[in-house]
């Protein structure tokens, strides 16, 4: 398969500056040896520490904005999910005997950054600490491992690719919707309706919207079924319309409905209605050569995750991964998951 020679590195597009964790698995935490903090799981007998698991998940809490209790777990179980994969692919890439020189260690490591304790940043000066020089290389070793494979793979999106990404999915490189021609059909409701009212009204909805659906005459049955007479004796038209010009709500529907197609059922204190898209003109689509950097960009980073996942799964199955449980209840282990 050949490799398209064009398409923009990631420097180009400014992602130079990502590091793998953050392409992949978010933030590193840098987090102080403490012998007496608890060990929650160990990998292949390399532990992971409590207050590794809460300094990853609090930076990633603040990254999402996570508040709900719902999404505090959420998160401390991707922190945990992980630092194990962290360590499993540091481990593969220490068992290939990937190496990195100092120089270039304490070079990635001065890139670094220190959060102070009002929030602020300093950069690294001087020479990196042991601690951040571990974490780094650790780093390092990893990335060029998955480079490796990535070059292996061919991950790198072909020309071909490319333009069968944007002929499939032009929807997404709309610049200008232009205008949209609408019909509806409405059942309306009378003021202070009873519930048999209410139910009778649904009914017909219901059933005219079931022969929409099917009916090559979408204005013939508008004629007959609808009551909103205005409408009606034209077959249900009302128009074309901008983005903007109708409710937001009905305005975001009709926009991503394709021409042909109806709507869902609308209900108001009026009745019910929906809506066929009947046609729509002026659209402008963004050029490939516009979005190919974007679309270049998308198809990379799938390709990649792809290859990640591939390996920490063939990793995690022969690995020996264990879960320490609180004081005073038994330690589970999990191997291969």
């Amino acid at each position: 398969m050949a490799i398209a020679t064009a398409l923009p590195t990631r420097a180009q597009l400014g992602e130079s500056g990502l590091t793998w964790e953050q392409r992949f698995l978010g933030i590193l935490p840098l987090v102080k040896p403490d012998p007496k903090d608890p060990v929650v799981v160990t990998v292949n007998g390399a532990p992971i520490t409590a207050a590794e698991i809460s300094d990853y998940a609090n930076t990633e809490k603040h990254m999402i904005n996570a508040t709900s209790t719902e999404e505090m777990k959420a998160v401390f179980r991707d922190a945990t999910e992980n630092l194990i994969n962290r360590q499993l692919l540091l481990q593969e890439a220490t068992r290939r005997k990937i190496t990195i020189p100092d120089p270039e260690v304490a070079q990635r490591a001065r890139e670094f950054q220190i959060g102070g304790a009002e929030g602020q940043t300093a950069p690294v000066t001087g020479a990196p600490d042991a601690q951040l020089m571990n974490a780094v290389r650790g780093s390092m070793m990893i990335e060029k491992m998955l480079d490796d494979e990535f070059r292996t793979h061919h991950v790198q999106p072909t020309d071909t690719q490319i333009q069968q990404y944007y002929d499939e999915h032009r929807d997404l490189f709309v610049k200008d919707p232009g205008e949209v021609q609408i019909a509806h059909i409405a059942v309306k409701l009378p003021p202070n309706p009873t519930d048999a009212q209410k139910v009778a009204a649904a009914k017909k909805m219901i059933r005219v919207y079931d022969e929409a659906k099917k009916t090559k005459d979408f204005a013939a049955l508008a004629k007959k079924e609808s009551e909103d007479t205005e409408s009606a004796s034209k077959g249900g038209d009302l128009g074309y319309f901008r983005p903007g010009q109708l409710p937001p709500v009905v305005d975001k529907m009709v926009f991503a409905t394709p021409v042909g197609q109806v709507t869902q059922i609308l209900q108001s204190n009026l009745g019910y209605s929906f809506i066929k898209v009947v046609s729509r003109r002026g659209e402008t689509i963004a050029p490939l050569p516009e979005v190919k950097a974007k679309i270049a960009m998308f198809i990379l980073d799938e390709n990649e995750d792809a290859v990640v996942k591939g390996i920490l799964k063939k990793l995690a199955k022969g690995a020996k991964i264990e879960f320490k449980n609180p004081p005073g209840q038994s330690a589970g282990a999990k191997s291969g998951e």
